[in-house]
């Protein structure tokens, strides 16, 4: 059976009335008959909006991977700019409602089914990631490094999250942000030629100076390059 779209992004209210529901009774003890009474629906008309309660709890993870495989897509930013770019709006999406956030949170913390679904999503996160690095990345660039950054793009975006539910950061997008892009930086001689062109050098000295002069011209030159 092919999986069941996402609700769209005007249902937003409702998801988040739902997951309220399951929050206060519980995962296992809320029906599909008690989410559709939450948010005002028919039980056939609430299925074919949101699905099963998973699919409730894991809508915006499904609207953020939809996003995020469009951007990579289409971008035509830098490799390393693009990465950061897209990690951070993934962030953006889950955060931006943080009442929603913070039960599935809770909800996925107290029920072990959710947690093994989660493993589900950030394999698929890194699998989005992987394609568009093995897209972008450099000739003979090391098999591991796809899936090396892959998985870290997703564990600092997941700790940055789970900083911001715990209250430990008030911007998570900024956050994000400045550390991804100390990530990837470790990863830029695979993902940008810069790494491998040679640098020219140019240092102007009087010709008939002696060698320790033309010396210190050339450092002085190193100097104001490394600043």
């Amino acid at each position: 059976m092919p999986a069941k779209p996402p609700p769209a992004p005007a249902d937003q209210q409702s998801s988040v009335a739902a997951i309220r529901r399951l929050a206060e009774q519980g995962y296992e003890a809320t029906t599909a008959g008690d989410l559709a009474d939450a948010v005002g629906m028919s039980r056939s008309t609430f299925f074919r909006r949101f699905g099963s309660k998973d699919d409730v709890i894991f809508a915006d993870h499904d609207h953020a991977l939809a996003q995020l495989e469009g951007f990579l897509g289409a971008t035509d930013l830098d490799p390393g700019e693009a990465l950061v770019e897209g990690t951070a709006d993934v962030l953006r999406l889950l955060v931006r409602d943080p009442e929603a956030a913070r039960l599935r949170f809770e909800l996925m913390h107290d029920t072990p089914a959710l947690r093994d679904r989660e493993l589900v999503i950030t394999h698929r996160y890194e699998r989005v990631f992987a394609r568009y690095i093995r897209r972008v990345q450099q000739p003979a660039t090391p098999g591991w490094v796809a899936p090396a950054l892959a998985a870290s793009l997703v564990a600092v975006h997941n700790a940055t999250l789970r900083d911001w539910l715990r209250d430990r950061i008030a911007d998570a997008p900024r956050a994000v942000t400045r550390d991804l892009h100390r990530l990837v930086a470790l990863y830029e001689r695979w993902l940008s030629d810069e790494g491998d062109r040679q640098r020219v050098l140019v240092a102007v000295y009087d010709a008939s100076g002696s060698a320790d002069a033309v010396l210190g011209a050339v450092a002085a030159q190193l100097g104001r390059e490394s600043r």
